[in-house]
């Protein structure tokens, strides 16, 4: 039977290697036996300590929330992972929500694709409804939800909004509050795919039923507090069969989801050959957004140039766009893969954002013009500007090429794509 005591073998299970990060060998059994005393004491105490066991940091216009004391991250740990016994997550994982919507999108129905996104996802729960539903849960232990109501009433004493962004304990919170919401979309009758991801929703359906009524009824359903982002709300539809073309690719609708691009056309259809082709094409790229964003990075790496002059800082930061590279995953406790191929592991073949990006980057090597690129130019001799041009998005992408850096130099690297 699973355990969902706050004792010093529960809590033993929810430390990672990580945390032994920085600490000596000889001192890891000392710092895990005090470290686990901690914790039961502050799973005992109901986070009891004189400060607040919360703190915050700004990021992207949101506030961000940690632990304060690695003890208290246990606690929350443990609580997570009490909570997801109870309600295992439902949904799915970013890159199988890509493959189901493109399979989805390939069928040569009728159907219409609702783009939905959740405003303020984290800060909008109603706290007052999320303890009440937390206290009537049976399975869970007096003690957990002891713990999440004095976790809850820590966060609103520094005033916070909802649950708080950032903690692996809050996306359970949020998940287990959205569950009703989950199962009532995919519950209605003209519903042949709904996904979420976080605060993303998609849905796709049969195209027979007022999209008015479904988008009312998505509201309807919402936990209280939470509303639709009117303005990254998207709704594109094809109201026909597949019906092949002759002579071109006739694009039918084209939407941006969880960082690519979706473009859907009909096929070609064959000379002299009975069509049966009963699928449309999709094309999956990058997103207008992302590239954009990759774009303005590669700009402020050369502008950032232009005033310290360090080459090897400039040459780090475009392999650290074109090429690929492990961070580590505080959520999870380990390291991630993660760069140009591990962002955009789906795209397809006749995508074409990588030569849009490798061509952006000759540009900026090349350029002599402009307020930025015209004095990176004149800074970088022929030798480093081969050497940046000997770096590609393309083949970063086909070759999953792998670059290491360290989380220090990963730091610096990014310093200055932050302002």
């Amino acid at each position: 039977m699973y355990d969902q005591s706050f004792c010093h073998r529960s809590l033993d299970k929810e430390i990672r290697k990580s945390d032994f990060r920085r600490i000596p060998k000889s001192d890891q059994n000392t710092f895990r036996e005090t470290l686990l005393a901690e914790a039961v004491a502050a799973a005992s105490s109901s986070f009891g300590t004189p400060a607040n066991p919360l703190h915050s940091f700004p990021l992207k216009r949101k506030e961000i929330y940690g632990f304060a004391q690695l003890s208290h991250d246990l606690v929350s740990r443990k609580l997570c992972s009490n909570l997801k016994r109870i309600f295992p997550p439902a949904l799915i994982g970013r890159s199988q929500i890509i493959s189901n919507l493109q399979l989805l999108l390939e069928e040569g129905v009728p159907y219409r694709v609702y783009r939905l996104d959740v405003k303020n996802f984290y800060e909008s729960f109603n706290q007052n409804q999320l303890l009440q539903e937390i206290k009537e849960l049976q399975r869970l232990s007096p003690r957990s939800k002891s713990l999440i109501s004095s976790l809850m009433e820590n966060y609103i004493s520094i005033g916070g909004a909802g649950v708080p962004r950032g903690l692996a304990l809050s996306a359970a919170l949020s998940d287990f509050m959205m569950r009703h919401f989950d199962s009532s979309i995919r519950g209605f009758s003209d519903v042949y795919y709904y996904a979420r991801y976080v605060d993303d929703i998609i849905v796709v359906t049969s195209a027979r039923e007022k999209s008015k009524h479904l988008l009312r009824e998505v509201e309807k359903n919402l936990p209280t507090g939470l509303v639709l982002n009117n303005k990254k709300k998207k709704l594109v539809e094809v109201t026909t069969k597949v019906a092949p073309e002759k002579n071109r690719l006739l694009q039918r609708f084209a939407f941006e989801y969880l960082g690519y691009s979706f473009k859907v056309h009909e096929p070609i259809q064959i000379k002299n050959k009975a069509s049966d082709s009963h699928f449309r094409g999709v094309t999956l790229d990058i997103a207008e957004t992302k590239i954009k964003k990759i774009k303005t990075r590669i700009t402020r790496s050369f502008l950032d140039y232009s005033k310290n002059k360090d080459w090897p800082l400039l040459a780090d930061r475009i392999k650290f766009l074109t090429q690929n590279f492990s961070v580590y995953n505080q959520k999870v406790g380990g390291k991630k893969l993660a760069g140009i191929f591990h962002s955009y592991p789906q795209i397809t073949n006749d995508a074409t954002a990588l030569i849009e990006l490798d061509r952006f980057l000759r540009y900026a090597v090349l350029s002599n013009k402009g307020r930025v690129f015209s004095q990176s130019h004149a800074l970088l001799s022929d030798k480093q500007k081969r050497s940046i041009l000997g770096q590609s998005f393309v083949r970063g992408h086909s070759k999953r090429s792998f670059v290491y850096f360290s989380a220090l130099r990963i730091s610096e690297i990014q310093k200055c794509w932050s302002y």
